[in-house]
């Protein structure tokens, strides 16, 4: 399915072009390819070939090159065999030098096939599978006769026997071989029998199949033929090309990884994969392949912007506006303002399906249908740009009547937690074949061999094991998108893990795995009460161990925390670290005022129980002692925070 039909029929429609400048291009053009059409079947067809194709997260954009060897003039190209998951709005055609587009129009259109011969070997098939069915149940008949004849045999032969005993003359050879004739032609018919009945459900299993054969053969004697009409004006007669590009949906690529450290575990290669699906109905033979995050929108312009009208008002606020407070009344800021956020982008989609609308494409023959279409096509376009200027009417009153909302703090722009908008494109080298199926295929983006910095990491508040981690800069100009990623460490499989979306320069840290030299624990070691004025003083003392049983000292970087509150009636102190924090700056600008705490150690070597690595802290909790402690109800966003902490400072 790689190639393409193509019919031309040369200057058949010179005669129409004095009518296209009174008209206007768009409607002409459409006339001119509909009269032309009808002349369509008399061209012979010449192939087209794929021979390019992008593929975003959902779609394709697909190039297809129609060489032409017409005559200098008005023709036009029907470009078929375009597949069943053409976007129909999407088609439109590029010229090389020499050529001029006159007009693209997407169509439809029913072309029966002459399936005859196929139904008259199904037929044929189907009778000769009957009629072994029918063999099959004379012999099932037979069979039974034969059994009947047997339970007559032995009704005659038992009274014969009891009438010979009674008169003392019995023959007991004659009377024991019609024995053994009984139950061997009873076992014979038994398994006869059950041979006959698999015969006959397998006759039928066949029957079944070419009925079904056979319905979908009838049925697909008319398909659907989606073609490309292309309009063109050739400066000159010999050969030329044009390119048609069309979007198809079932088609998409995820990023994945493989990372491997190598043995001097100083460096680590990282190998970016892309999973492409490419279920089209059209299959990509021997292409240049590209990869792409970017929304192949085709929308030639953004939303209009409207005005944001305020009045003021003695009698309250405008019904509309008490409904949203009423909705959001119940919610933090950042809540309503998320549901908004989630509504926009929604509406965003909604936006680019109505800027790609078919009708909005294909213009019909009649200059009052042609202008039809466009008014109905005007009208979905505003409409779509009123529902975003509605929902950003929403947003900003929340800003303005909402009591809950807490400035940002300067100080540089942070990275979005929504990174959908990254776009980024990968050319990939060489030429590549890539057929319509179900299963995912792997392609290589890029390898690069990094330099690693590895660490060992005790959350013993969260596990007892040791994790080591290999932080390392992109040094490279490709951007790593998030994706999973497969850790191997000296050829051996460690596990899978996560890389977010990492830009050129950046730093990311990739997990190695579990360390099975180490453990780390935690233990409350004391805990003290008082009370001071009208407050409650709690002193809690916790000592957190990491043992090694490895034959040489480990660094490792162990973390805490504390009790993290923004209430003012609560108050933590960190009376003794035990060892000296971590200097690191950026954990001392957002972890450490969070209430994180990290020690960089060194596990001697094989230190386990008594002589085991120890690090005992000691904090207050102070409080009203007319209150009583109780844990921050959960936020679904919470898996997040710990990345996005600093944005909600």
């Amino acid at each position: 399915m790689g190639s393409v039909a193509c019919r031309v029929r040369p200057r058949a429609a010179r005669i129409l072009g004095l009518g296209l400048a009174a008209r206007g291009l768009a409607i002409g053009a459409a006339m001119c390819a509909v009269a032309v059409t009808g002349f369509a079947g008399e061209a012979p067809e010449t192939p087209g070939k794929i021979e390019a194709v992008t593929v975003y997260l959902g779609q394709a954009l697909v190039t297809r090159r129609v060489e032409t060897t017409g005559a200098a003039g008005l023709s036009e190209l029907v470009v078929t065999n375009l597949p069943a998951n053409v976007v129909p709005g999407s088609v439109y055609a590029e010229a090389e030098p020499g050529v001029e587009v006159r007009s693209v129009r997407f169509r439809e259109r029913p072309v029966p096939q002459d399936v005859r011969e196929e139904v008259r070997k199904l037929d044929s098939q189907m009778q000769q599978l009957a009629d072994n069915l029918q063999a099959n149940a004379g012999r099932r008949a037979l069979i039974t006769e034969r059994r009947a004849y047997l339970a007559k045999l032995e009704a005659f032969v038992a009274p014969t026997a009891n009438t010979e005993l009674t008169h003392g003359v019995l023959n007991a050879e004659t009377l024991k071989t019609l024995t053994e004739f009984l139950f061997e032609r009873r076992t014979e018919l038994a398994d006869e029998e059950m041979t006959s009945a698999i015969e006959a459900r397998t006759i039928r299993e066949q029957m079944e199949l070419v009925r079904r054969q056979r319905v979908e053969l009838a049925g697909a004697s008319e398909r659907t033929a989606r073609e490309a009409v292309v309009f063109v004006n050739q400066a000159a007669a010999g050969k030329s090309a044009v390119r048609v590009r069309y979007l198809v949906t079932n088609a998409s690529w995820s990023p994945s990884y493989i990372a491997r450290l190598t043995g001097d575990r100083e460096k680590f290669t990282l190998e970016y994969h892309a999973s492409v699906s490419q279920t089209s109905g059209e299959d990509w033979t021997d292409v240049t392949l590209t990869l792409s995050t970017a929304t192949p929108s085709l929308a030639a312009r953004g939303p209009a912007l409207s005005p944001l009208t305020l009045s003021v008002t003695r009698e309250g606020p405008a019904p509309e506006v008490a409904q949203q407070m009423g909705e959001f009344g119940k919610q933090s800021y950042r809540e309503a303002l998320g549901k908004l956020k989630e509504q926009r982008k929604a509406a965003e989609g909604q936006f680019n399906l109505q800027m790609n609308a078919p009708n909005r494409a294909a213009t019909p023959a009649g200059e009052a249908a042609a202008q039809q279409v466009m008014d109905q096509g005007q009208a979905q376009v505003e409409f779509a740009d009123s529902a975003l200027n509605d929902i950003a009417n929403r947003m900003q009153v929340l800003d303005l009547l909402s009591s809950d909302v807490r400035a940002k703090k300067t100080g540089g722009p942070r990275r979005p937690r929504d990174e959908s908008g990254v776009s980024v494109t990968y050319e990939l080298p060489g030429r590549t074949s890539m057929p319509s199926r179900a299963d995912q295929q792997m392609i290589p983006i890029a390898m690069t061999t990094l330099d690693a910095a590895l660490v060992r990491v005790a959350t013993p508040v969260l596990t007892n094991f040791v994790y080591e981690e290999a932080t390392a800069a992109n040094t490279t100009s490709t951007v790593f998108l998030a994706g999973p990623v497969s850790t191997y460490v000296d050829g051996q499989f460690v596990g899978r893990g996560d890389i977010p979306t990492v830009s050129a320069g950046e730093s990311f840290t990739v997990g190695l795995g579990i360390d099975s030299s180490l453990r780390a624990t935690r233990e409350l070691v004391e805990k003290s009460e008082t009370t001071q004025g009208g407050n409650r003083v709690v002193t809690f003392t916790y000592q957190l161990t990491i043992e090694n049983f490895g034959a040489d000292p480990a660094e490792v970087r162990l973390l805490d925390r504390l009790p993290y509150t923004k209430e003012s009636e609560m108050k933590v102190t960190l009376l003794a670290p035990g060892r000296d924090l971590s200097k690191d700056p950026a954990y001392e600008k957002r972890d450490r005022k969070k209430g994180v705490l990290r020690w960089e150690v060194t596990a001697p070597a094989q230190a386990v129980g008594v002589t085991a690595f120890t690090v005992e802290y000691q904090f207050r909790l102070e409080y009203d002692k007319q209150f009583n402690v109780a844990p921050a109800a959960p936020s679904p966003q919470a898996p997040a925070r710990a990345a996005a902490w600093d944005e909600e400072d």
